[in-house]
């Protein structure tokens, strides 16, 4: 009877010591998190900015299309102002963004603001880009238009492409980080169509 007695308290002992993981178990199982870390957040990046990229181009998109109704209404682009859902009472308004100050801005994605933005589209008259399309007061000639996407200069979209659409069916995205605006005809150096 001694002799099982001390084989349980042998084997007893033996358990005890198991717990927990060696330093080389557990360097191993870093090393692997951080390769996978390693693959996955760059990836991560790609999507976020590409997804960033595809939502401007939607709302890009979806502007020409009301700027094409809005000039077989009124024979010109002048006093145009987009569609704006609130989707938290699912109300649609018509205006922009900075209304009254400029009337030139839209923010996306939908319902986001000056402070959680990741686009910004300017809005302006091809003709004359100083101007709104949609002061009729103004030497704003109505007969062209022109957009430009800037992705905001924080966060994810911060490796995120400018991007120019017009009237005349320019549709151009710049992935390096040389700066345009409504002044220039094109996307400048390091353009491509999208």
């Amino acid at each position: 009877m001694t002799k099982l007695h001390i084989k349980k308290a042998e084997h007893a002992t033996v358990r005890n010591d198991m717990h927990g993981f060696t330093l080389i178990e557990m360097l191993v199982v870093l090393i692997i998190l951080s390769i996978l870390a390693a693959i996955a957040i760059p990836s991560y990046r790609q999507y976020a900015v590409r997804n960033a990229e595809n939502d401007v181009q939607a709302k890009m998109l979806q502007l020409e299309i009301e700027l094409e109704r809005w000039r077989a209404k009124s024979l010109t682009y002048q006093g145009f102002q987009p569609r704006i859902i609130d989707s938290s009472n699912n109300t649609v308004t018509h205006g922009y963004a900075d209304s009254p100050a400029t009337n030139k801005t839209i923010y996306v994605p939908d319902g986001s603001d000056a402070s959680n933005y990741r686009y910004k589209i300017t809005l302006v008259d091809g003709d004359t880009p100083a101007n709104s399309l949609v002061n009729t007061a103004v030497n704003a000639t109505g007969r062209t238009w022109k957009m430009i996407a800037e992705p905001k200069g924080s966060g994810i979209t911060t490796y995120a492409s400018r991007m120019m659409m017009n009237s005349a069916g320019l549709r151009c995205k710049n992935t390096s980080k040389s700066t345009f605006d409504e002044t220039h005809a094109d996307c400048e150096t390091g353009q491509e169509e999208w």
